[in-house]
């Protein structure tokens, strides 16, 4: 995998003083914020309104714009306060009660089931990124940090090994749900590629994947049921903690989908070559309405997919163009076509023409752009048995 940068200079975010890693072997501690009163002073009694829940219940008002006459009177405000759930799914991430209950559950329970919908499971993901500080790694050796809490961690002038997929890499062995790494693999891990792990508490562990497109490595998180569906996800770039919905144009554009795939995968595995081993759940192809389909591929499949369409675009692909005419001045797009489709069975070809179908795409980088249709395919494929698959 070639490593591109999330943007032309992915800008890291100032984080709060508290950092992810205070120091290299300490362990983890939950963000600090400015903290709400304690749970313990929240008695979960509603026809309490003693005066020591006044200030609380003042504090909530002005954080949520709310007056007297919104009708939640103090010892509503603290009944639901001293429930923490009911925080986690009403507060924003960012408001002080939300900070404070966290910091204040348990370490070995995980907080994402408790969430209820998909706007509070973005919430909480914005939480994780704005203390962790995988962004806050420069692209480039000498480019520095973003400075303030970027200088306390130990690691922060360090890149990756692999750039791109040690950001995305990094974040899923930090915070995934699945099966973590042993030990050993993540001694591997920092040692071969500078990856920091750490120990996470499993409150904050949550079902992210490494999504990945030819050429660049990013995350994916579930806050849905259906795996399917791409709508079923929200994505973010690790290198600028920037988050996208499924309907985001920039998953469509840029280096994330211009070829219009993507993969989503969970680590498995860091060997001693310094091998990343993926095991990819759902493939994402996107059509000529700029729907994405999610479906289950072999991976012999998955990658001639990714080949077929990262080459039939490739013109779209500056760098890439460019470098394969300075290589092979003269090369046309019908050429590296033949190029990559040898050996891929007819069967995938015809499974990928949907998909094409309607999408348009240049020879060369003075050339019209043309609409894929059958004809067009099956030119470019010059496959004398493939008609009778194509209907």
């Amino acid at each position: 995998m070639k490593n591109n940068p999330a943007t032309a200079t992915p800008q890291v975010q100032p984080k709060t003083p508290a950092p992810f890693f205070p120091a290299a072997g300490a362990s983890f501690f939950a963000p600090a914020a400015p903290v709400a009163p304690q749970a313990q002073l929240l008695q979960r009694v509603p026809e309490d309104t003693g005066a020591m829940h006044e200030g609380i219940a003042e504090e909530y008002r002005r954080s949520h714009g709310l007056t007297d006459e919104d009708g939640l009177s103090t010892a509503e405000i603290v009944y639901h306060l001293s429930d923490p759930v009911y925080v986690l799914n009403h507060d924003a991430w960012t408001s002080r009660n939300y900070s404070a209950t966290i910091q204040a559950w348990q370490d070995s329970r995980p907080i994402w089931p408790v969430l209820n919908g998909p706007s509070t499971k973005i919430n909480f993901l914005r939480f994780i990124l704005h203390f962790d500080q995988t962004n806050c790694r420069p692209y480039r050796t000498g480019s520095g940090s973003s400075g303030g809490s970027c200088e306390a961690t130990a690691t922060a002038l360090q890149t990756f090994e692999n750039v791109c997929q040690g950001f995305a890499t990094q974040m899923y062995a930090r915070y995934t749900s699945a099966a973590r790494m042993d030990e050993a693999t993540t001694a591997r891990m920092s040692s071969l590629a500078q990856i920091d792990v750490g120990t996470v508490p499993q409150k904050f562990h949550i079902p992210i994947f490494i999504a990945t497109v030819p050429g660049h490595a990013f995350n994916a998180v579930q806050i849905a049921d259906n795996p399917a569906d791409i709508h079923s996800y929200v994505f973010f770039e690790p290198q600028n903690d920037q988050i996208m919905t499924a309907d985001a144009p920039q998953l469509r554009s840029s280096i994330y989908a211009t070829a219009g795939t993507f993969t989503l995968s969970r680590l498995t595995g860091f060997n001693e070559r310094g091998q990343y081993e993926q095991e990819s759940t759902h493939t994402f192809i996107m059509d000529a309405t700029n729907t994405f389909t999610g479906l289950l591929l072999r991976a012999d499949q998955r990658m001639h997919v990714n080949r077929l369409l990262r080459d039939i675009f490739m013109v779209e692909d500056h760098h890439a163009w460019a470098f394969l005419q300075n290589e092979r001045p003269g090369t046309t797009i019908d050429t590296v076509v033949q190029e990559t489709i040898r050996g891929m069975p007819d069967d995938t070809l015809a499974m990928i023409f949907p998909f094409l179908n309607g999408r348009q795409f240049r020879r060369s980088s003075s050339g019209a752009m043309e609409t894929i249709d059958r004809t067009v395919y099956l030119g470019l494929m010059n496959r004398p048995g493939l008609e009778g698959l194509i209907h």
